[in-house]
């Protein structure tokens, strides 16, 4: 009866997914069994899994249950590192080829006798080598993606709104706007500005065919990730945080960029779900007795506001509405209506912008005299201390959201109820939103008419 073997082959990177370099493997393994007169019974595969991660192998730790089970009486690698990079694994592979005499053969190094103390101290030796050359590596890779982000060049894959081309006098890819996909980024930012919801834009999107990567859906998290993206701005991140500028052409302008995250990241914004966004006042106006949210409904055979919480109210939608929109387009045709409500905060946020710029350049001049040696590790860290703060205090002055691009259309105009009309519904909840509170209060015993007074509008400051 011939000797029972299995094949294991692993290799730590495969970005193509193609598994050339495990065919390879396999192959040679395949033969080194015939050689040897032996029964290959199985081959085991790790294909994209390092040895040195400490991420679970599935087929390694089959490996192991088969020789646990006595179904394999051989074991065969291209390499003694592929089969470890840890002296943890491989103090507990030796305990389990000892205890059932298990062969071990490889193809580059030969047999690799774990049952003498010899053949034990070089199979450590060679783990501890393989294990020095994965450290080293791995601090190598750090390095570079260090020295990467210092000079603001793009790491990873491609990045939605750019492509990657390469460049013929480096030798090395770089990234340049996708005109198409930069055109898709622009228009979700001036709509979100512009007061549409980030429901209503993945809704348009989809419907026009302009999918998100890899041809999927547009989704309202998927969205958010692309639009907020610090890269769009031409900024560098490096372990979460913007390390200075990006090596590549930026999507929006700064002040656009720090608008659409002061929106999306203000706390009082309100978010839509189910059919909120079906209706003026879903969501937005209150009940004036309890305060919980009117939402939308069938009072009866009558389209009303009903109150989410307790049902203390209902009022016919059309009633409702009809007022709202009467109160907002009166107040918006007044002389008065730019300076009160439109106050621009642009030049503020650009003074803002302007800071954070200036702060963050000196960090970087910092971190250049660290790394020249002009300056030693504490005083990096006092000037990090100093400069971080007030880093931070900028940034969110210069995200302060800015309403005024809400009332675009609305101010200044002849017939402001037209332009009313025109807008789009979720454009229209937003200056809703934005400027005034609207509670829902209890009618009279047995009235059958609408009495506007049971409304009340309240302006916000």
């Amino acid at each position: 009866m011939t000797t029972q073997a299995a094949a294991y082959c692993r290799i730590s990177s495969d970005p193509t997914g193609e598994g050339l370099g495990v065919e390879r493997q396999r192959d040679d393994c395949a033969a080194l069994v015939a050689a040897r007169g032996w029964t290959l019974t199985r081959t085991l595969t790790d294909n994209d899994l390092s040895a040195y991660s400490g991420k679970p192998r599935p087929a390694y730790r089959d490996l192991l249950d088969g020789i646990r089970a006595g179904t394999v009486e051989a074991v065969v690698a291209w390499h003694p590192d592929r089969l470890h990079r840890s002296p943890a694994e491989l103090e507990e592979f030796i305990g389990l080829v000892e205890r059932h005499g298990v062969v071990v053969q490889t193809v580059q190094a030969g047999q690799w006798d774990l049952s003498s103390p010899s053949g034990r101290m070089s199979a450590r030796t060679l783990g501890n080598v393989a294990r020095y050359e994965s450290e080293h590596k791995s601090e190598r890779v750090r390095r570079a993606l260090e020295q990467n982000a210092s000079k603001g060049k793009p790491h990873g894959r491609r990045a939605y709104g750019w492509t990657r081309e390469h460049d013929v006098e480096t030798g090395k890819g770089r990234d340049v706007i996708d005109p198409a996909e930069a055109a898709i980024v622009r228009e979700v930012a001036e709509r979100i500005i512009g007061g549409d919801s980030l429901r209503s834009i993945c809704a348009n999107l989809n419907a026009r065919g302009l999918y998100a990567p890899a041809g999927k859906p547009w989704g309202k998290t998927s969205l958010r990730a692309v639009v907020v993206r610090e890269r769009n701005a031409g900024l560098r991140v490096h372990h979460g945080e913007v390390v200075g500028d990006g090596a590549w052409d930026s999507i929006l302008d700064r002040g656009t960029y720090e608008q659409v995250r002061a929106i999306l990241e203000d706390p009082t914004r309100r978010t839509s779900t189910g059919t909120a966004a079906a209706h003026l006042l879903s969501g937005i106006a209150r009940c004036g007795v309890c305060g919980a949210p009117m939402r939308s409904g069938m009072n009866r055979t009558v389209k009303s506001y009903r109150c989410a919480g307790r049902g203390c109210v209902s009022r016919r939608r059309a009633d409702v509405d009809a007022l709202v929109r009467e109160v907002l387009v009166r107040r918006l045709a007044l002389p008065d209506a730019r300076s009160v409500f439109a106050t621009d905060r642009s030049a503020d946020q650009a003074a803002a912008a302007d800071d954070a710029r200036g702060l963050r350049a000196r960090l970087d001049r910092a971190a250049d005299d660290y790394a020249d040696g002009k300056i030693d590790a504490r005083q990096m860290e006092r000037i990090t201390a100093r400069i971080r703060p007030a880093l931070t205090a900028a940034e969110a002055r210069a995200r302060v959201v800015d309403d005024s691009p809400l009332l675009d259309g609305l101010l200044d105009v002849e017939d402001v109820r037209t332009a009313w009309d025109a807008l789009p519904l979720t454009r229209r909840r937003a200056v809703v939103d934005l400027m005034i509170e609207v509670r829902v209060m209890r009618a009279e015993q047995g009235a059958r008419s609408f009495d506007p007074a049971t409304v009340a509008v309240e302006w916000r400051t």
